[in-house]
């Protein structure tokens, strides 16, 4: 097999993408607003930090796909085709729409759903909807108080 093919595998896609799913989704929230404004967090300060503590995660499962790759390759071991996801896909969907309906929606009807659909697609039991409906406006909740009253960051809201 061509070793070009080695580098298509999973385990390098996939950080590879969400690193540019994580640099689109921090420049975004960029142009919303600055991180900081008069010495105080601002809204588009929790996308930096979840680009912060995302990225060098990102970048560690990238460069050890790519140290395995070349292992692989070095071995002559071939690459076993595997049934591709689609999670890494909605992943990014989910992720675009957040911050496209962001600012006209708003945190408290949108980060619900964002978090909902999270464990959509990341759930192998997708049965128990009531729970995973309670557990993300719980999540919601606990941002948003932390944000709000913690940090005195107002998020975009559909009534303002």
């Amino acid at each position: 097999m061509n070793s070009r093919n080695h580098y298509l595998q999973a385990k390098v896609i996939i950080p590879f993408f969400m690193q540019i799913a994580l640099i689109i989704y921090v420049v975004s929230a960029l142009q919303l607003s600055s991180p900081l404004v008069d010495g105080m967090l601002s809204e588009s300060s929790f996308p930096v930090i979840i680009f912060l503590v995302a990225t060098p995660a990102a970048l560690k499962l990238l460069f050890d796909g790519l140290k395995d790759v070349k292992k692989e390759i070095a071995e002559g071991k071939e690459v076993v085709v595997k049934k591709k996801s689609i999670k890494p896909v909605l992943t990014v969907v989910i992720m675009a729409v957040f911050i496209a309906l962001f600012e006209l929606l708003g945190f408290s009807i949108l980060a619900p759903l964002y978090i909902f659909f999270f464990m959509m697609v990341y759930d192998d039991k997708p049965q128990f909807i009531v729970k995973k409906i309670i557990f993300a406006l719980l999540i919601a909740v606990v941002v948003y108080v932390m944000y709000a009253i913690a940090f005195d960051i107002r998020f975009p809201e559909i009534w303002r």
